[in-house]
């Protein structure tokens, strides 16, 4: 019998609001195989956005259930509707990863090992895969993260950098190759995978000296201050760790954060504005935001986000 038809894989699709879908994305990226994300334009969902997970093999089904039950809290929603389903067999994670081009983003050009053409010299090359682990450039929080930080890189130099939530850790090698590894990085997340994924990654690319991983619940582990703090998460915890941002950034340091929708960029401002935070500058990048904020001296009520 052909194993073409052979059933291993699963699907779960569900229906959430515009506002919850980063909750639902960061959930279930590290997990899923596949995920697709997209607007609904007509019908009675009009508006909404359905999400569609594909497992290669049978995730646990109470895992996923807790999974989807903690983001639609986190999203202040109704747990969504949802089955999982058995599909046809394939290859998804092969699929997603072939199915992944490379990205060119200013002065960084990132690509997956499946790729065998060689990067181009004039640009600085990171190698990621799409796996376990958030940030392989092609979401637009990354693209935010890393416009944003090219653009400061024309007026700043900073000597240290914590990637806060480092997922893969692409922002943190951005950063060490931009500044030719004159830099100390922490890079810490809360997922022991993110930790494990940035860890090999930065040997592959070859940042490893520059550049310290561990595990740490938002920055419960974290004791230095920074130059500039990445902090590409969601808007909730990005809101409720304003005041620690505002604690380990260095006077005059910067912080980059991104993670949330655009309509949800007012709570971000005025909770970082009432840690003390000036605003700098937002970038978007599709529904998504991108924000500069700067502790700084003296600055007027005026220049508060």
């Amino acid at each position: 019998m052909s194993t073409d038809t052979e059933v291993t894989n699963y699907q779960t699709v569900f229906i959430v609001p515009e506002s919850a879908v980063s909750y639902f994305d960061r959930a279930l990226d590290p997990d899923a195989s596949a995920l697709m994300m997209g607007l609904i334009e007509k019908g009675p969902n009009k508006g909404k956005w359905k999400i569609e997970a594909i497992f290669e093999g049978e995730p646990d089904r109470q895992a996923l259930g807790t999974l989807i039950a903690i983001a639609a809290m986190s999203a202040g929603i109704p747990e969504p509707e949802w089955d999982l389903m058995p599909i046809p067999k394939k290859n998804w994670l092969r699929e997603n990863l072939v199915s992944f081009p490379p990205i060119t983003l200013g002065r960084y050009y990132i690509y997956g090992s499946h790729i065998e053409t060689p990067p181009p010299a004039d640009k600085i090359s990171l190698q990621i895969d799409a796996a376990t682990a958030f940030g392989s450039g092609e979401h637009a929080t990354t693209q935010g993260c890393l416009t944003a930080f090219e653009e400061l890189l024309s007026t700043v130099s900073p000597a240290s950098i914590l990637d806060m939530g480092c997922g893969s850790g692409i922002l943190s090698m951005a950063a060490a190759k931009a500044l030719e590894h004159a830099i100390s990085i922490d890079a810490v997340d809360i997922d022991p995978e993110s930790v494990r994924v940035t860890t090999e990654n930065c040997v592959k690319n070859g940042v490893d000296d520059c550049i310290r991983v561990w595990q740490s619940d938002g920055y419960e582990r974290v004791e230095a201050s920074y130059d500039l703090v990445f902090a590409n998460i969601l808007a909730r915890p990005l809101i409720e760790m304003a005041p620690a941002l505002y604690q380990h950034l260095k006077p005059g340091g910067y912080g980059i954060l991104s993670g949330f929708l655009m309509h949800q960029k007012p709570w971000v401002m005025k909770a970082h504005a009432k840690a003390g935070l000036a605003f700098v500058k937002t970038y978007k990048v599709k529904e998504w935001g991108t924000l500069i904020v700067k502790r700084d001296q003296g600055f007027s009520e005026a220049h508060r986000c």
